[in-house]
């Protein structure tokens, strides 16, 4: 009999890169809205319903960081199964480089998740406009893009947030070794 499919509960943010690291796995994957961060309220009780359509709870993992919602690992406990160990997505693509990276400036990090994402998350979802994003952009010094290689970027998006956060990007090329270690461990 083969083995039960491991499942997981991921935020949409990282999906490019969760497929491509599990696509020969025996898993099975529910993504969720990656706007829902921006309240919430809406993010634990999508998270909770989810979890609940689960038969098969101890088998079941959330990738979701441990810093998006201060409920995130008591949830996973109490419902028996087990939440990733990362704090963000950012985390869980660049484990201890992070901290690196956060040494050499101010640092606001991007994925193309959330680069095709910002506008429903910063502008539908938060209510940002120009004078917003300045106020809440303007305390970092650069923007990092990270490049996993496996999303071509749009220079028209990436031109499109600039104006939006006013504040310089850079494109940095990564690998996924961190992500796989968190997903198939």
């Amino acid at each position: 009999m083969p083995d039960k499919p491991k499942k997981m509960l991921c935020c949409a943010i990282l999906k490019d890169e969760i497929e491509h690291i599990l696509k020969d796995e025996n898993v099975e994957i529910r993504y969720l809205d990656p706007a829902l961060h921006v309240d919430l309220k809406k993010l634990l009780s999508a998270v909770t319903n989810a979890i609940q359509a689960y038969d098969d709870k101890e088998n079941l993992t959330l990738i979701f960081g441990t810093g998006c919602h201060m409920e995130m690992e008591e949830l996973a406990a109490r419902n028996g199964c087990r939440c990733i160990e990362a704090r963000n997505c950012i985390e869980m693509l660049l484990g201890e480089k992070m901290a690196e990276m956060d040494k050499e400036a101010r640092t606001f990090y991007l994925t193309t998740g959330w680069l095709n994402n910002w506008r429903q998350i910063f502008e539908e979802g938060l209510h940002w406009d120009k004078v917003d994003a300045r106020q809440n952009f303007g305390g970092y010094d650069r923007i990092v893009l990270l490049d996993t290689g496996l999303v071509p970027f749009d220079d028209e998006k990436i031109l499109e947030f600039f104006d939006f956060a006013e504040v310089p990007i850079e494109i940095v090329p990564i690998d996924l070794e961190n992500l796989r270690k968190l997903l198939t461990a």
